[in-house]
């Protein structure tokens, strides 16, 4: 169990998209990966790993093969560093019948009612400037709990029949304690331990409790962010072992997938087509070779999928109904809101055959819409094959979500086959 072990580990170091992007940078480091700058020029040799970040929040690390460069492909799975939460506003505090109150925004779409009566922390980044001018950027999680108290069911009495809807801009202020002296600017400088002014940040809420598992068996994962985190970890252990690929071997970590991917550190930004363009000029390959590189590419967006709940199975197409370790997942939407086809699905269908890992397919009820993922968009970018892919999960978009160790563990073969043969 060290693979789930080190997957639970992973997640709690990753409160937020800085923290994954720090966490992955470290990670990659230890195992010989070099550190590349957009802004710096790139000699890429044969043989060797690296990574690049954009924007604290976004990377993209890759292995280039010892031989055979220029019919090397781009072997890419792509997911996303975000997850949705409370995000602080640029005015933190309020202060309420002598309550100091947390200023949040909601970020992606949140599972509102299950951030009610939990033990939350602030975790981000925060911006600073020093006297000579220079900005620097700290991680921080403050060490303060602060909770969403739920109202007493005395002064709800018709809640349990009439149900919960949260009013996002009233009635979802975490209390930050009693203190009308309270300044957000004060704990964070505390936290980074330096006389640097502070400018701005860039914080959001989330669980404190701690990553687990449970079920009798020990057979599912209890966490918050598996979506996507799950897939991160699973991509990132199957090219971070990746001794001799024969393809340019890729993972691409991107931020704001929750809310549209639209920004310079999303998936609809140049960030992987310009880190594609610079791996392979610097390489020395000829530039009409590019663009035949892509087209003989494959991208698998890699994103968790949903399980059918055995409370609710009517929200599912009763013959696309993924049931938790059983396999992963293959999703189709002929609307293109995945951007699996037919070609990818069958390559798919062959990489898990040689890892002897069983598929299964999602595709949404008819009367029901369904979510997107970065497929669609980078697919659409760089014209290549794309399949959407993830592990079955239930509890999407809670503060605490719920998925399976077997899945998890065939995820990382799959991604073993699909990084070793054509």
């Amino acid at each position: 169990m060290q693979t789930i072990d080190d997957l639970l580990s992973f997640i709690d170091l990753c409160p937020s998209p800085f923290h994954a992007v720090d966490t992955l940078e470290k990670r990659l480091q230890k195992r010989g990966f070099i550190q590349l700058f957009e802004n710096k020029p790139w000699a890429v040799e044969k043989g060797k790993s690296y990574f690049v970040s954009r924007g604290d929040a976004s990377i993209i690390a890759f292995a280039i093969p010892k031989e055979n460069l220029e019919k090397a492909r781009f072997k890419m799975i792509g997911a996303h560093t975000d997850s949705p939460c409370l995000r602080v506003k640029n005015n933190p505090v309020s202060s309420k019948f002598g309550y100091q109150l947390l200023n949040v925004e909601i970020y992606g779409g949140v599972l509102l009612t299950s951030w009610f009566d939990k033990d939350l922390k602030v975790s981000g980044r925060v911006l600073s400037e020093n006297p000579k001018g220079e900005l620097s950027t700290q991680l921080v999680t403050l060490p303060y709990l602060v909770k969403i108290p739920r109202l007493a069911i005395h002064l709800d009495r018709e809640v349990n029949s009439h149900g919960f809807k949260p009013n996002p801009q009233t009635e979802m202020l975490p209390i930050l304690g009693l203190d009308p002296t309270l300044k957000m600017e004060d704990l964070l400088a505390k936290e980074i331990g330096n006389d640097q002014k502070i400018l701005s940040f860039d914080l959001c809420l989330h669980d404190s409790e701690k990553s687990t598992l449970g079920g009798v068996n020990s057979e599912f994962i209890f966490a918050p962010r598996l979506d996507n985190l799950a897939s991160v970890h699973s991509s990132i252990c199957s090219l971070e072992k990746l001794e001799n690929p024969k393809d340019i071997s890729v993972c691409a970590y991107f931020n704001h997938e929750e809310i549209g991917s639209v920004s310079n550190t999303g998936a609809d930004s140049n960030f992987l087509v310009n880190t594609l363009q610079k791996i392979h000029f610097s390489l020395g390959l000829k530039p009409e070779q590019f663009s035949e590189k892509l087209t003989d590419s494959f991208l698998i967006s890699a994103d968790m999928a949903h399980g059918i709940h055995p409370n609710f199975p009517g929200l599912h197409d009763p013959y696309h109904a993924p049931k938790i370790n059983q396999g992963p997942v293959i999703k189709n939407n002929v609307n293109v809101r995945y951007a699996t086809d037919g070609f990818s699905t069958a390559k798919m269908l062959q990489w898990a055959e040689k890892a002897k890992v069983n598929i299964q397919n999602f595709s949404s009820r008819n009367d029901l819409g369904c979510g997107s993922t970065i497929g669609p968009k980078v697919s659409a970018n760089l014209g290549i094959p794309t399949l959407d892919l993830g592990n079955p999960m239930l509890s999407m978009h809670s503060i605490r979500e719920m998925a399976g160790v077997n899945d998890h563990l065939e995820m990382i073969k799959l991604f073993d086959s699909f990084f070793d043969h054509n």
